[in-house]
């Protein structure tokens, strides 16, 4: 039997984090409560768990991609022989599809055009009334995280209390 494993709802405030490491790879044996791969949110870095036990087939999402919660990131089959055609047909849950109808209602801030933006930073931008357009992102991909928003909000004190 195919299980999908999916990316663990993250808290109330956060709703993706980035693969950072997968610690299984695949045709590797799961047992149930392993850890599958350590994952990276604004605010921690956890380990995610297998809830069955068996093989880990297909991983869904790649190092360094983020992944919304409650997304397939992976496939484990109770054997290494069974087929993956059942669990072909679940992976199109296109993470990429969703995300924009649901990034866009989050995402009001039109200074961020076409930049990758963690939620953390985004909200702290808005709290600070940072134009997000004027920073550069250290992230994977040039993605802009909550220190880049310290940093930039920092810099732009310093004259001010000079």
């Amino acid at each position: 039997m195919t299980h999908t494993i999916l990316m663990p709802d993250l808290g109330q405030t956060t709703t993706e984090g980035k693969i950072l490491k997968w610690l299984k790879l695949p045709g590797e044996r799961v047992a149930k409560g392993d850890h599958l791969l350590e994952v990276e949110t604004d605010k921690v870095t956890m380990e995610v768990e297998s809830y069955v036990g068996g093989y880990l087939r297909q991983a869904l999402a790649s190092e360094g991609e983020m992944a919304s919660a409650m997304t397939p990131i992976a496939l484990v089959t109770d054997t290494l022989e069974e087929p993956l055609a059942q669990a072909e047909a679940k992976t199109p849950v296109p993470t990429p599809a969703t995300e924009p109808v649901v990034a866009a209602p989050r995402a009001p801030a039109p200074s961020s055009g076409g930049l990758s933006i963690a939620p953390a930073a985004r909200a702290l931008a808005r709290e600070l009334g940072i134009d997000l357009g004027a920073l550069s992102g250290t992230g994977p991909g040039g993605l802009i995280t909550r220190k880049d928003v310290e940093a930039y909000a920092q810099r732009a004190e310093k004259p001010r209390s000079a």
